[in-house]
């Protein structure tokens, strides 16, 4: 809330000298803070796409208010806005509010029932790529020729607008394909997510696989889910499971029904433990560290 306040301040104090990018750099990175502190604190993917939503829908306002006000310093300039800038704002809100619909919409019967609902909504995004298969290619493409007509402000086109959203939106912030390139990020996003959720449940039927096959004393992780992915990602490398031979998503079943746990987007922890730069296997080395003490204090 402290960052959020002085970025108003020092947007009214400096106006139009702050650069278009110097100021949306600092506010795409405090979006990208903010969402992650409401994914590390929010109770349920419901409150989550609340809260993002309604703060997402403010700092557009915030943005369109400084936009209204910003003179471009050339058409190049105002197409960057509306073609790269302003759809990474935008296709958050998309996101956010496609994926709490789907949430509350999603169906509590059996497994089966509940995969139908995620392949149909699977579907859909796929039937909208191709209804949009020309505008999609030209992004796709970074194709430039038609920029001026997609991305500058007052030129709307009635033969290149082929839905609604332009007449519902504010024309000193609007052009007639920018909301576009939102749905598509947005999409992609959905396409991620929606794939997330069939591996839980196909995970969901491993564990009970597992359950029925496992009889002995259930003991509890109490480390982190980033520690315990990686464990098994560590154990998966060394080969040390049925010689190397059962799957990743196997081991992960495997170890949340022992543990009692739901280790939810396991993958996406492991591509953050690589991008990390410094001390990438940083469990492994306390426990290394640990059980050498433990030598140490028992020669």
């Amino acid at each position: 809330m402290t960052i959020t306040l002085c970025f108003k301040k020092r947007h009214k104090v400096m106006g139009h000298h702050i650069k278009l990018e110097t100021y949306f750099a600092g506010l795409l990175q405090k979006v990208e803070w903010q969402i992650q502190e409401y994914e590390d604190t929010a109770m349920d993917t419901l409150t989550l796409c609340r809260l993002c939503v309604d703060y997402l829908q403010e700092i557009l306002g915030e943005l369109k208010a400084f936009i209204v006000s910003y003179p471009f310093a050339s058409p190049e300039e105002e197409i960057h806005f509306f073609k790269e800038l302003k759809p990474l704002i935008a296709s958050k809100i998309i996101y956010y509010n496609s994926v709490y619909k789907i949430e509350v919409r999603f169906p509590s019967g059996s497994e089966e029932v509940q995969r139908d609902y995620l392949l149909s909504e699977t579907d859909r995004i796929s039937k909208s790529f191709q209804r949009n298969l020309a505008f999609y290619q030209y992004h796709r493409t970074k194709a430039t020729y038609l920029d001026r007509q997609y991305f500058m402000r007052g030129k709307p086109d009635i033969q290149i607008i082929v839905d609604s959203f332009y007449y519902e939106t504010d024309p000193q912030f609007s052009t007639s394909h920018d909301f576009k390139v939102a749905k598509i990020l947005a999409n992609e996003l959905l396409e991620i997510y929606l794939t997330n959720r069939l591996h839980e449940l196909e995970r969901r039927e491993q564990r009970k696989r597992v359950k029925n096959g496992f009889m002995g004393r259930l003991l509890r992780w109490t480390g982190t889910k980033r520690a315990l992915v990686e464990l098994i990602y560590a154990l998966d490398a060394c080969g040390c499971l049925n010689k190397g031979t059962v799957d990743i998503k196997e081991i992960v079943a495997y170890f949340e029904y022992v543990f009692d746990i739901d280790l939810g987007d396991f993958y996406h922890t492991y591509m953050e433990l690589k991008a990390k730069t410094k001390d990438r296997t940083g469990f492994l080395s306390t426990l290394k560290d640990r059980l050498l003490m433990r030598m140490r204090e028992q020669d």
